[in-house]
């Protein structure tokens, strides 16, 4: 007859890739979003409970935490606030803004060998094309006092201009322009930029 020790051991060793199953699963409940990741707690606990009782306190699946990566990506982008700007003050503004914009880009252009780098301003719209990358484009809305964006990664986006903090933003995620500009192209060329949209207005 087998001793206690060796159905215990034995136990054990059936169990452990069953509980590396149960490591890899609580890692994926907390990596994934509060809705889907509760549920999946519940069956990894109760799987935990079934093999060994007392490890059903090994992960942590509350709410809190399930859902503090959610918040870890937060700006701390001012709250911006839609201004009132004259016809006169709005093409002063998105003139300036496009300027700075091409001759950035442009600049960028000319340091860099980057396949498919192109750079077009014509009647209130830039083009600024990344190659394989995609293209973003940029234009002048004087009816609706915006500015428009085409992003090949985000899509479209239009934005309003910010009198208090002189900065053009999308009123939806509250994020600037220069913000998407700055970090969606740093990482389609591999390197930092920093578009110079800051104090747009200033006399």
């Amino acid at each position: 007859m087998a001793s206690a020790f060796s159905i215990t051991g034995s136990f054990a060793m059936r169990a452990r890739p069953l509980q590396q199953t149960l490591r890899r699963l609580s890692y994926t409940a907390r990596n994934t979003s509060r809705h889907v990741s509760a549920p999946l707690a519940g069956i990894v606990t109760r799987l935990q409970h079934d093999i060994h009782p007392r490890s059903t306190r090994a992960f942590d699946f509350s709410p809190a935490f399930t859902s503090s990566r959610s918040f870890s990506s937060a700006t701390s982008e001012p709250q911006y606030s839609i201004g009132d700007l004259a016809d006169d003050d709005y093409h002063t503004i998105t003139d300036e803004c496009m300027e700075r914009m091409v001759e950035y880009f442009e600049d960028i252009g000319d340091d860099h060998d980057i396949p498919g780098y192109d750079v077009e301003y014509q009647s209130g719209v830039m083009t600024l094309k990344l190659g394989d990358k995609g293209t973003y484009v940029v234009n002048k809305q004087p009816p609706n006092k915006q500015l428009w964006l085409s992003s090949p990664l985000t899509g479209p986006k239009r934005y309003d201009y910010d009198l208090k903090h002189k900065i053009w933003f999308y009123n939806r995620d509250h994020h600037s322009l220069k913000y998407l500009l700055d970090t969606e192209i740093s990482e389609a060329l591999g390197f930092k930029i920093d578009v110079p949209l800051d104090g747009l207005g200033h006399e």
